[in-house]
């Protein structure tokens, strides 16, 4: 993660792995997901990026240069197609692709300028601020959630019944459901 100053307001950058679950977790708590993809990438990778392409409210196309230009620019064209199909996640914005080169850094002005158009469609439609708002009631029910299972995991009535329990369930002898429901009533009960 990297926060930089820009255009008067923080950017906090955040870089996944690119396999799936992270995404979206972090496309849930920024207000622009960037997905930043490299030329061509191969059928056995389109299905994992399908998921990640339908979250992102920018694509770029890395690698726009050198021997590897006209293959970024096809695979841009190529989303940029693909990319008509899927709806959209806001009626607002229609996801731009870009090419781009990290190397000679020759595009960043049109990107960020694309970006900040981003955020100030996103600001002027609401947008924004309800997915912020969104955010901050997933955040509460994240505490919420992680408040409880701490809770539940070390209270000692029910660590009395976890292996057994555990047991239970490995062995086929009781289901996930019943199981969690005894957990759940025993610290109930004790509170």
């Amino acid at each position: 993660m990297q926060i930089v100053e820009a255009a008067g307001f923080d950017v906090v950058l955040v870089e996944t792995v690119g396999v799936g679950q992270s995404e979206t977790e972090v496309s849930r708590m920024t207000d622009m997901f960037l997905l930043m993809l490299l030329p061509g990438g191969g059928d056995e990778l389109q299905g994992i990026k399908r998921g990640i392409v339908e979250l992102a409210d920018m694509v770029i196309v890395n690698k726009a240069d050198g021997d590897t230009k006209a293959s970024a620019q096809r695979t841009a064209a190529d989303y940029r197609n693909a990319l008509h199909l899927l709806h959209p996640r806001s009626a607002n914005w229609q996801v731009p692709v870009e090419s781009y080169s990290a190397i000679d850094g020759s595009r960043t002005p049109e990107i960020w300028e694309i970006i900040c158009r981003f955020r100030d469609t996103m600001a002027e439609s609401g947008e924004l601020s309800s997915q912020r708002a969104a955010q901050a009631r997933a955040w509460m029910w994240s505490e919420v959630t992680d408040t409880l299972v701490d809770m539940l995991k070390h209270d000692k009535t029910v660590k009395q019944q976890l292996k057994k329990l555990e047991k239970a369930v490995t062995a086929g002898e009781t289901s996930p459901v019943a199981a969690a429901q005894k957990l759940i009533d025993t610290f109930l009960e004790k509170n």
